[in-house]
């Protein structure tokens, strides 16, 4: 099989010459009549090649660098944007929660102060109202003694003046027995009454 492609390539390589000027005499025959020259124009090419890498190589290739560092920064910082973005939410959320639950233990701590303030209003209530009750009992327990002093200077005097008003009726002293006598019944008329 490779033996029959030997023969082909020879005879390609002996028209490849000729083939070539021919090529280059077509090239003069169309470029001519408009006055370019195959040489020049060859010549123009290559500048032209060398212009375009020199560019390519110090102008266009370092902007080419800088627009991807540019590019990938942009991309860096919309990537930490979004990153920020998510810890602002879960920030947020964090924050709502903290709220929620200081609100929470706020107003428990505000029940607690309502319930402990109700305990001691009722406590102070019945402070007061004890402390009221042993007044009026003291005051009572004064009134009565009071009243049982009262009574009693009141028979002293009551048989002292039966005493002295027996003694002018009648007109003699007393005995002490009938002193003592008219002092129960005196004494024992004012308690009845």
């Amino acid at each position: 099989m490779h033996h029959e492609f030997l023969p082909l390539l020879a005879a390609a390589a002996d028209t490849a010459p000729s083939a070539m000027e021919s090529g280059l005499e077509a090239v003069k025959q169309i470029f001519g009549p408009f006055g370019v020259k195959p040489v020049l124009l060859i010549a123009q090419i290559i500048n032209f090649g060398i212009v375009a890498a020199v560019v390519y190589y110090f102008a266009i290739k370092p902007v080419l660098a800088t627009v991807d560092a540019r590019n990938k920064q942009i991309a860096d910082g919309l990537k930490n944007a979004d990153e920020v973005k998510k810890k602002l939410a879960e920030t947020q959320v964090q924050q709502a929660e903290v709220l929620k639950q200081a609100s929470l233990e706020g107003k428990k701590v505000i029940a607690e102060a309502r319930d402990s303030g109700k305990a001691l209003i009722e406590k102070a209530a019945q402070d007061a109202t004890k402390t009221a009750e042993d007044i009026i009992k003291k005051g009572q327990a004064a009134v009565a003694l009071e009243r049982q002093q009262m009574l009693n200077d009141l028979r002293r005097e009551v048989a002292q003046l039966v005493v002295s008003t027996t003694n002018r009726v009648l007109a003699r002293d007393l005995t002490p027995e009938e002193r003592a006598r008219f002092n129960t019944a005196a004494s024992q008329d004012l308690t009845k009454n």
